[in-house]
């Protein structure tokens, strides 16, 4: 049995439950402009909770990506949304909640996307994405709204008894609310969509260019860096994982050597989330008095 010791908290490679301890996993399924999933499960000798964030993978991916990592479909509890995009809310979520039993869950404003969408509203319960958060089980879950296109998507922090894990993308900009929302997690999870230089000379329609860099699009590689340098002062993350780098206007080599660069402090704590298969797991492990 092997152990290492992140962000101060005591995680164990092989055992994922055990009397007195509490553990918390996070993987990132797929992330891309193809399809966005990324799943995260609290477990204890009494309980777990496992909860997907975005279903931009069809069910039956992210069943066979979840069985990659050693986890279930089965035991999903819920799908929790960002917001509505096609490559984060896939329409087959709707058959799955009605078959499966999964809970859908969004802020109050995307419930008319959920429907367009076709998911029901006899699946879907709304929270309030401006609001002082909400459990799930163990988990205290709270939303943070950022514009993004004509609309809005929702980051996320989640505090656990065995740590706590941050979740932004397709923001656009990093706002100081969703900066101070994000400061102090184990593990955050971050957009890093594009390299400014790609992005200028691609061959893309100049609209879409001045959608996505315009502040309401997506976050380059440089604006990430700038927002994670915020979210670690005063203290760093023990995980950073990157996710939707564009395929046509970011490349992965890329982007660690302007960490390596930049932040080299916190280039070895980079995880890249690729497009067709999941990141490795994150695990934080907390004995519990």
């Amino acid at each position: 049995m092997t152990a290492n010791r992140t962000s101060g908290l005591l995680f164990d490679a092989d055992t994922t439950a055990l009397a007195g301890a509490t553990v918390l996993e996070f993987a990132v399924l797929g992330s891309s402009s193809a399809g966005n999933s990324s799943v995260l499960r609290l477990s204890s000798a009494h309980a777990s909770r496992q909860i997907i964030i975005d279903g931009g993978l069809s069910p039956r991916a992210t069943r066979g990506y979840l069985s990659a990592l050693g986890f279930s479909y089965e035991a999903t509890d819920e799908v929790l949304f960002t917001h509505f995009d096609h490559d984060h809310a896939k329409a087959g979520w709707a058959r799955a909640a009605l078959r499966d039993g999964v809970r859908l869950r969004c802020a109050r404003r995307h419930l008319p996307l959920a429907r367009a969408r076709g998911y029901p509203d006899v699946c879907i319960e709304a929270f309030d994405a401006d609001g002082d958060g909400f459990n799930l089980g163990a988990i205290r879950v709270i939303p943070c709204e950022t514009p993004h296109d004509d609309g809005a998507t929702v980051s996320f922090r989640f505090d656990t008894p065995a740590g706590s894990l941050g979740l932004a993308t397709d923001l656009g900009r990093a706002s100081s609310t969703l900066i101070e929302s994000l400061r102090g997690v184990d593990v955050l999870a971050i957009e890093s969509n594009y390299d400014r230089a790609m992005q200028l000379s691609s061959n893309r329609p100049e609209f879409l260019k001045d959608r996505i860099m315009g502040g309401k699009g997506h976050l380059s590689n440089d604006e990430c860096i700038d927002a994670v340098r915020a979210i670690a002062a005063p203290r760093a993350p023990g995980h950073i994982v990157l996710l939707h780098l564009s395929r046509e206007c970011n490349c992965p080599d890329l982007v660690r050597n302007l960490w390596s660069r930049t932040l080299p402090a916190l280039e070895p704590k980079l995880v890249i989330a690729h497009p067709f298969q999941p990141t490795e797991l994150i695990r934080l492990r907390r004995e519990q008095s």
